[in-house]
């Protein structure tokens, strides 16, 4: 189990805090805080002892998701050094890459005519067929937090927007 850093809006904390979540019942305390909430911009998850980069010391990873809770769904971007994926898919991945999460086809039966941001302030928008259901955001994100790596419960498609 990794402990995770997740930057959301609630109550006094403007996202500039992590909150941090330690066990599955606390990532579940947190995913129902950030559907309470509105969320002005993507939520930001880190797991919370991977390495750094940089002068900046910034984390080598990061998951981004948007939410629309009216349509119960949310659209999911990652990226990660190759040691963030599973030895079968790292062998011919770039050091560094960016990834949107794809629902596998059974779950692929959400509504298409919402639109979910990767980054509002620049208006980068996901793709209308990454739009994933909650319980499909929860699957995946407590498989990040088991794990440490790209989870495998979705399907992946490499994006060039960091």
């Amino acid at each position: 189990m990794h402990g995770l850093l997740i930057y959301y809006f609630s109550g006094d904390n403007r996202a500039d805090e992590p909150v941090t979540v330690n066990s599955e019942t606390a990532l579940d305390d947190a995913l129902t805080d950030i559907l309470a909430t509105p969320q002005p911009h993507p939520t930001v998850v880190y797991i919370r002892n991977r390495p750094t980069v940089g002068s900046a010391e910034l984390p080598d990873h990061q998951i981004k998701f948007d939410l629309d809770i009216q349509h119960h769904v949310a659209a999911v971007h990652l990226f990660g050094p190759r040691s963030f994926l599973s030895a079968e898919v790292a062998s011919g991945a770039d050091e560094t890459t960016a990834w949107i999460a794809l629902p596998r086809q059974a779950d692929a039966r959400v509504p298409r005519d919402v639109t979910l941001y990767i980054d509002r302030n620049t208006r980068t928008a996901f793709p209308k067929e990454a739009t994933l259901p909650l319980n499909l955001l929860r699957e995946l994100l407590h498989e990040f937090m088991r794990t440490g790596k790209r989870p495998a419960c979705v399907d992946w498609q490499q994006t060039d927007i960091f």
